[in-house]
């Protein structure tokens, strides 16, 4: 007869094993919440990208306000409610603002990159016409501009009642990140938007 009674207390060594390596994964795992305090990935690419952590709920007055768009060569009205994408950048900007037209190649470079479905940027103008914002494209992009880089144009020119009002903003350029509703992030003056932390935020908010 066959003499098993070396193999019996196999069984108990490998759950001890296993809980031994649980014990150190659990471990490891807490040592880099503390190293990163704690933050989800967003947050963590929020911080490297040094941009400001909002969280709040789109507010009513900023879906709904009343923009200028161009559709079909024809000046029409829409609000940010119209647009649907995982992740949305809300930036300000105008022709007249050198830091604006200074971070605008990357801006649309990161634009290029993404699918229309999944990231949109809402480039809202504070020049005084669309002339002014056509004659500069002109003379200043070679490129086609991408399907997802929406130009907009505030018709309120009066400072305190216009949509960047809404958000906080008193300088351009400025950019808001809003995912599914919610202003999640503040990035206040120019960027160079293909910085690697900026493309991690956006990839981690689409997945989050």
């Amino acid at each position: 007869m066959k003499d098993v009674s070396h193999a019996r207390p196999l069984p108990r060594r490998m759950f001890l094993w296993v809980a031994a390596g649980a014990t150190f994964l659990g471990i490891a795992v807490g040592i880099l919440q503390m190293v990163s305090g704690g933050l989800g990935p967003m947050e963590t690419f929020l911080r490297r990208s040094r941009g400001q952590v909002i969280g709040r709920p789109l507010t009513a007055s900023q879906a709904t306000y009343s923009l200028e768009a161009r559709r079909g060569g024809q000046v029409v009205r829409t609000t940010l409610a119209d647009f649907d994408a995982s992740v949305v950048f809300v930036n300000f900007w105008g022709t007249f603002c050198p830091p604006c037209v200074e971070e605008l190649p990357s801006l649309l470079a990161l634009a290029r990159s993404r699918s229309p479905s999944e990231f949109l940027v809402l480039a809202v103008s504070y020049d005084d016409s669309w002339e002014t914002i056509d004659q500069f494209f002109a003379r200043n992009t070679a490129a086609e501009i991408p399907p997802n880089f929406v130009l907009l144009r505030d018709p309120v020119q009066v400072a305190g009642r216009d949509l960047k009002a809404l958000f906080g903003t008193e300088k351009i350029p400025e950019t808001w990140l809003v995912r599914r509703g919610v202003v999640e992030a503040r990035f206040i003056n120019a960027r160079d938007w293909l910085d690697p932390a900026i493309v991690g935020l956006i990839e981690a908010a689409r997945r989050q």
